[in-house]
């Protein structure tokens, strides 16, 4: 008896990302950036050592540049023969070709422990997503005060040596602002990352595909993290593939400090998903989130053959 699995991404099922900042809200896939597909038309966007099954691309301005800077998120399946699926969520930055670092310094924090209990006040409206949909307003302003002036402090403390990003990430872990009280999830869970310096991850290896909106971008991979699902029904799977990630980016230079918090969904592709062939008199022809066959996929994703 042998055991085998098959792709959750061989059907109908191609993700891209939701990311939008505080204040606009922008998405971008694969569509946009063209990533090689199979002949299912599933997303097969290799770089580095990942395939990419789904990616969603979005600019942040910055002070180092009038270009912006990109965030892409990717997201791979880890292949195996386990009972739970396990995909990494891969975030990369995005910098335009022969863009000077000099007296630069930067951070990102990546809030995964409140990922899973976020949800979206604006729904499927992507048009309207914004932080603000998922974390209190309130919250979303005093986190980017704090951590601008938290920051400035700590650059003068530590003089932008290795432990001001940790720092940093430290202080918003145990003192978090108290208009971000009604988070749920574990807040102490934040992954912080330099974006420059000794300790900034290196360009890496774009081959067919170039997952960033920026022409001739080049692309570290700023963190991975691994999720492992607790099931293949929807359910189990549900809280990866529904999960929003604030993300905040912090760049200074010279005496110029921007902090830019962004939030990060997975969602649907529109040309994977599927429409009513017959909507009822009267009605628009909406598409239908096909996040409910993932558990039709995941049902026989796993199978024997004797």
């Amino acid at each position: 008896m042998h055991l085998h699995t098959t792709s959750f991404f061989g059907s109908a099922i191609l993700l891209s990302i939701m990311f939008a900042s505080a204040a606009t809200a922008q998405l971008l896939g694969c569509d946009a950036v063209g990533c090689p597909v199979d002949e299912y038309r599933n997303a097969q966007c290799e770089i580095g050592n990942a395939t990419l099954k789904a990616i969603g691309v979005a600019n942040v301005t910055s002070v180092l540049d009038s270009r912006p800077l990109t965030w892409t998120l990717g997201l791979q399946e880890l292949k195996g023969n386990g009972t739970n699926p396990t995909f990494d969520r891969n975030f990369y930055l995005g910098t335009p070709p022969y863009l000077q670092l000099n007296d630069t310094k930067g951070c990102a924090l990546f809030f995964e422990g409140v990922s899973e209990n976020l949800t979206s006040s604006s729904g499927d409206q992507l048009n309207k997503f914004t932080c603000s949909s998922a974390l209190a307003e309130a919250c979303v302003s005093d986190l980017i005060a704090q951590a601008q002036s938290s920051y400035e402090g700590f650059d003068d403390e530590f003089g932008g040596g290795s432990d001001l990003c940790n720092q940093l990430r430290d202080t918003l872990v145990n003192k978090p602002p108290t208009t971000c009280s009604g988070v749920k999830g574990s807040w102490g869970t934040i992954v912080a990352q330099h974006l420059t310096g000794i300790s900034a991850p290196a360009k890496i290896e774009q081959k067919q595909c170039h997952p960033t909106t920026g022409r001739d971008y080049d692309l570290s991979l700023i963190a991975s993290i691994r999720k492992e699902a607790s099931g293949r029904e929807l359910s189990k799977l549900a809280p990866i593939l529904n999960a929003i990630t604030p993300v905040m980016t912090i760049i200074s230079k010279g005496n110029d400090t921007g902090v830019e918090l962004s939030c990060l969904k997975l969602v649907e592709m529109k040309a994977n998903q599927t429409v009513d062939s017959q909507p009822s008199k009267g009605s628009t022809s909406l598409p239908r989130s096909s996040f409910a066959l993932f558990a039709t996929i995941a049902a026989v994703a796993y199978f024997f053959v004797l």
